[in-house]
């Protein structure tokens, strides 16, 4: 099958429209229409449905998009792989991260590649874990970034290799402004009437604390949900509540004394962040040498707050 065509297909199918997505491709519109009416008979279905200036996908179309999407995914990793199998001398490597991996872990790791390889293009997708996993399988990334609780099913085991690199550390976070802000730990009793500050129900990582509270017959009797991970750190600065956070993502607010971490009495959080690439994909000669580098002890962090690290390679 001509990649050339899946391509247009791919791209006519995001943009919906012809006159646009010729010229994305660089194309005059009787040819982007010759390739698509092509491929049509080529797989024996209508792919797009003519309303005006506008093209709708048909079912079959939408079936066919993601098989599409992976076919050219897949041919652009082989001739990535073939470009870099003399050496790393050129080359993009494509990876995905969560978004508190992303900002707070993966840069140090990206440093040390770069450094040792500046020729190879990093390109690093911050998502959620399921828009990830999705690139994943469509082969527009070659591995994740994500959180050990992401992946805890047996058909999650069977069907990617996953491996830990760093351990990190959750803990009970509050303003400079709190009764507790000097303590260095509380107990759950403490806590349990203060205004607590999460992403929605449906993040990973809430899911994951909300595991923790009910094995220890705890909740939180009032509660604020916000998005966006950064902003709930903001109003915890703001003194608007408390909140459970990685301490790497407050190390520079704890060293200025905006925010202090405390542990738990009854217990620690912690969870290992891993790499997880699917077990059947072969991955490029950048991929593997920069799991390598994951792999590889990396300098711990001292804690602002207390002398534990916030970060050990494991």
């Amino acid at each position: 099958m001509d990649i050339t065509k899946l391509n247009s297909f791919i791209v006519l199918a995001k943009k919906g429209n012809f006159a646009r997505a010729s010229e994305l491709l660089y194309i005059s519109q009787p040819a982007l229409s010759k390739r698509i009416q092509s491929l049509e008979e080529e797989l024996g279905v209508p792919l797009f449905n003519r309303i005006g200036s506008r093209s709708y996908l048909t079912v079959e179309g939408q079936n066919f998009l993601r098989y599409a999407q992976q076919m050219v995914s897949t041919y652009n990793l082989a001739v990535e792989d073939l470009r870099q199998i003399n050496g790393l001398e050129t080359g993009t490597l494509n990876f995905g991260a969560t978004n508190f991996i992303g900002v707070y872990i993966m840069p140090s790791f990206i440093s040390r590649f770069h450094k040792k390889y500046p020729k190879i293009h990093i390109n690093m997708i911050i998502n959620n874990s399921r828009t990830i996993l999705d690139m994943l399988h469509k082969n527009q990334l070659e591995f994740a970034a994500i959180s050990d609780y992401i992946l805890r099913d047996k058909t999650s085991r069977d069907q990617y290799l996953s491996c830990p690199f760093v351990k990190d550390r959750l803990k009970l976070v509050v303003g400079n402004a709190h009764p507790l802000f000097s303590r260095g730990h509380c107990s759950l009793k403490d806590v349990e009437n203060e205004l607590y500050i999460s992403k929605t129900k449906y993040s990973s990582q809430n899911q994951f604390l909300e595991e923790i509270f009910q094995r220890h017959s705890f909740d939180f009797k009032n509660r604020m949900v916000i998005s966006n991970q950064e902003a709930v750190k903001e109003c915890v600065i703001n003194n608007i509540g408390v909140s459970i956070l990685s301490t790497r993502s407050v190390t520079q607010e704890v060293l200025h004394q905006r925010l202090a971490t405390l542990s738990f009495d009854e217990f620690e959080i912690e969870r290992n962040i891993q790499y997880t690439c699917l077990k059947d994909r072969h991955l490029t000669p950048a991929a593997r040498i920069f799991l390598d580098f994951l792999r590889q002890p990396m300098p711990e962090p001292k804690d602002s707050d207390q002398s534990e690290s916030n970060i050990e390679v494991v």
